[in-house]
């Protein structure tokens, strides 16, 4: 048999109505998703509506609801600041245009995620989450949350090399590869290379892992710039286009180009 939902009184618990608030700083978006909730869950007492993370604060404050709509996306205070400052029993499901990495976490039931426009099933299951957890269950860290939430970080995009008393920039779309030099990483292109001070290690981490590889200790590659794969036993060696060179690629490095 299953449990009575939230927004019901339980003849055995006295179980109160789930109060709820709506934090969004569109008003159409705001509208839809008080009637979707008026409509498919019309036990929930809405409390309050919100356009704003600081006018949200007060709101919340005063009104002490058990579950909160929060978009993301705000003027002044987003979704992610305002999180840390809400009260430990209330439920957050976060509303958002941008699904990022987040929307398999929140799946997975640690919180609950709405992604923009609204879609009735998926609100639907949102509901019927709240209903079953009730208003009680605790809420993740809000490190956490910052953590699931954070956009990834941007690949780079161009880079400062230099060529003797001369600061270049170089788009790292042409730039064919980065060899360890000493202290310095070489970088070299299509129109020319430079010298610059990140390590490989560095550079791995802000560079675009769909576009770049390392295929030895000592170079990263630009994908796009190979040509051709070269095998000889267990030696392996990438031609770049246009005959810009080529790299050897070591054993460590090369399974990931046996496919190819």
């Amino acid at each position: 048999m299953s449990a009575p939902a939230i927004g019901h009184a339980s003849s055995t618990g006295g179980r109160m109505m789930a109060r709820a608030v709506i934090v969004e700083d569109e008003p159409l978006l705001r509208a839809e998703l008080r009637d979707q909730l008026q409509l498919l869950w019309p036990q929930l007492q809405l409390v309050g509506e919100a356009a704003d993370g600081v006018c949200a604060l007060a709101l919340i404050a005063a009104q002490q609801p058990d579950i909160i709509f929060l978009d993301i996306q705000m003027p002044g205070l987003n979704g992610l600041e305002l999180a840390p400052h809400l009260p430990g029993h209330c439920q957050l499901v976060f509303v958002t245009a941008h699904a990022q990495h987040a929307l398999a976490a929140f799946d997975a039931g640690a919180i609950d995620y709405l992604l923009k426009p609204l879609a009735t099933g998926r609100l639907l299951r949102t509901i019927r989450r709240l209903q079953e957890r009730g208003p009680s269950a605790a809420r993740p860290p809000a490190d956490l949350l910052r953590q699931v939430l954070a956009p990834p970080p941007a690949s780079l995009k161009w880079i400062k090399a230099s060529t003797g008393n001369t600061v270049r920039l170089m788009l790292v779309d042409e730039i064919d590869y980065f060899q360890a030099d000493g202290k310095y990483t070489r970088v070299v292109g299509r129109n020319g290379e430079g010298l610059i001070r990140l390590s490989l290690k560095e550079l791995l981490a802000q560079l675009d892992a769909a576009q770049f590889a390392q295929v030895h200790r000592s170079s990263i590659v630009n994908l796009h710039a190979v040509e051709r794969i070269d095998r000889d036993g267990s030696a392996m060696l990438l031609y770049l286009k246009e005959g810009r060179g080529s790299l050897p690629v070591s054993e460590v490095y090369s399974r990931q180009f046996r496919q190819m």
